[in-house]
């Protein structure tokens, strides 16, 4: 993420943090709608098209997610406050991750993000809440899209959009109707607390430098009753290099990496104490 551009909304958020609630322009309170499900996206009140996806987990971001998406994740964020401050150091620097409880006026419960050229779009899992907006709007295939500063916008809905302008109506395509990443074969419905996939082809930026084919992880609250989760990170052609990488980690946190074929895996129980740890040698360079 663009530094300067970081630094400008978080500025931006400073000012918006002690407001309640917006109004959209030439709207009155009165129009806002109202809705006998509060977990409607109708909640919210905002003009327009109104985002209304299942989200899930990692398959579900990749059904917004741009053709030429490189890297995605998906976390539980009200599953473990240890996984959650562990992700926020480790993976690709996140908005929602680091000031999701300055967002909005109820917190983020789940997360995604895609990363394609060189930018990147949030996903951001909300519970409805009435709100507007006192400025314009950018309106884009009937969605409202509402500017954060003078970088990024967002298109409310479940999951709301969050990010750069050209990133979200790339998102917004998708959701229209457009193709959606199709690359990420690993990726499957099994449930996790945090998921994170990637391909080799994003080069230096993806985890461990990209030396594989593909890339997928999942983590997950052990089920055994002890404080940790259970991992399974999985390759596709892994590099000499990427499988001694996953080898000596394997042998530093006392789980197991095996390999067949053309693929290599690595699994097994980690501590509370030790996760950010292993997250760091799996989606570091």
């Amino acid at each position: 993420m663009n530094q300067k551009a970081f630094a400008i909304f978080v500025g931006a958020l400073m000012v918006l943090s002690g407001i309640a609630y917006f109004l959209p322009l030439g709207t009155n309170q009165k129009e806002i709608a109202v809705t006998s499900d509060a977990n409607s996206p109708e909640t919210f009140g905002v003009k327009g098209s109104l985002v209304d996806w299942s989200f899930d987990g990692l398959r579900d971001v990749l059904e917004m997610a741009p053709q030429n998406t490189d890297m995605a994740y998906w976390i539980n964020i009200s599953s473990s406050q240890n996984l959650t401050d562990a992700a926020s150091i480790t993976l690709p620097q996140s908005i929602g991750l680091v000031y999701g409880d300055q967002l909005y006026s109820t917190r983020i419960e789940r997360l995604g993000e895609v990363r394609f050229n060189n930018t990147w779009a949030e996903f951001h899992w909300i519970e409805p809440y009435p709100m507007g907006y006192n400025s314009l709007v950018i309106p884009y295939e009937g969605y409202m899209m509402i500017p954060m500063g003078t970088d990024f916008v967002m298109a409310m809905g479940r999951p709301t959009l969050f990010g750069p302008q050209e990133a979200v109506q790339q998102s917004i395509d998708v959701i229209s109707g457009g193709q959606p990443s199709e690359n990420f074969t690993l990726v499957d419905d099994n449930g996790a607390d945090l998921q994170v996939a990637a391909l080799g082809r994003g080069g230096a930026s993806m985890p461990m430098a990209g030396g594989y084919k593909e890339f997928n992880l999942r983590i997950t609250s052990s089920r055994s009753g002890e404080d940790g989760f259970d991992i399974v990170a999985r390759y596709i052609q892994p590099t000499a290099d990427t499988s001694r990488k996953a080898s000596d980690l394997a042998e530093k946190s006392d789980l197991e990496y095996s390999s067949s074929g053309s693929e290599g895996e690595l699994s097994g129980f980690v501590s509370e104490e030790n996760i950010q740890f292993v997250l760091m040698g799996l989606l570091g360079p």
